[in-house]
């Protein structure tokens, strides 16, 4: 096959853009000439402190909830956070990342069903210092889905993008903007893993902890009952448990709790909830 189209005359554009304020949406247009997408946003994830937004070129329908559920903490639960913090390289589709049936998710409900994201493909790369920054090109309706073709296309730039980016950031990217208050924890993704394993150990069952988990993290009934060698129809029977043991209406209040949870103060052993509801014991 053919990779002339990989580098189209916005190559030439986005290298002579290095080292300056130009690189992010040079290197957007890079990247359309391989395939079209309505929406971007390019973002470096930090060890510790809130997410840092290089560039911002998403559509007006999702910058309310980017700007508010979004950057407001909800980006550590990303299947692109997630899986950057992995280790995980290159170019992928969302539901190359994401859990299976992701779209019947409460996460993909709460953030891009009401953004009106169609799709979404993303990079994830580093910086020349290994810190880990994500390239998400979105979709919105007025858009096809991105094609076998159109995947195909952004596969094979994905090592010049990522070339580009460590000639842009060598020694990493600065994540002190001045956003949302984060826990102050020498490393972010670790936190995160420990507090959600501890979440709710006051008040929910081991099996109820274990959905609970698994909501947060994107996954879908159907699928989080298959996680756990159980009926969908047991685990909706667990989840409605928790929400009436948490005190909780919706989905998105167990996402609010969970955040919540994230800043408060103690050791990491302790179950967060322990201090924002009072403590109690499980049943």
């Amino acid at each position: 096959m053919s990779t002339s189209y990989a580098y189209p005359s916005a190559l030439p554009r986005v290298i002579d853009a290095l080292g300056s304020g130009d690189f992010a949406p040079a290197l957007l247009e890079f990247i359309r000439a391989a395939a079209n997408f309505d929406s971007a946003v390019i973002m470096a994830y930090p060890d510790t402190g809130a997410l840092h937004v290089i560039h911002n070129a998403l559509h007006d329908g999702d910058q309310s909830g980017f700007g508010s559920a979004y950057r407001n903490r909800l980006w550590l639960l990303s299947p692109l956070y997630l899986s950057a913090k992995t280790g995980m390289r290159g170019f992928f589709h969302i539901l190359d990342i994401a859990p299976d049936n992701f779209r019947n998710s409460e996460y993909y409900k709460l953030y891009y069903q009401s953004n009106g994201v169609k799709d979404q493909a993303v990079f994830l790369l580093e910086s020349g210092n290994g810190s880990p920054i994500a390239v998400s090109l979105e979709r919105t309706q007025a858009l096809r889905a991105f094609s076998k073709r159109d995947k195909s296309r952004l596969g094979e730039i994905a090592g010049t993008v990522a070339a580009l980016v460590e000639q842009q950031w060598p020694t990493g990217v600065n994540t002190r903007n001045g956003g949302p208050s984060e826990p102050r924890e020498s490393n972010l993704h670790l936190h995160v893993e420990n507090l959600l394993q501890q979440f709710g150990s006051s008040y929910l069952t081991p099996r109820e902890r274990d959905v609970v988990q698994l909501i947060l993290k994107g996954y879908p009934s159907k699928t989080a009952a298959q996680q756990l060698g159980i009926s969908t129809q047991t685990e909706q029977v667990h989840r409605k448990n928790i929400y009436h043991k948490l005190g909780l209406s919706s989905h998105g209040e167990l996402f609010s709790l969970f955040f919540d949870a994230l800043v408060q103060p103690g050791p990491g052993s302790d179950d967060p909830l322990a201090g924002l509801l009072g403590h109690s014991t499980t049943t």
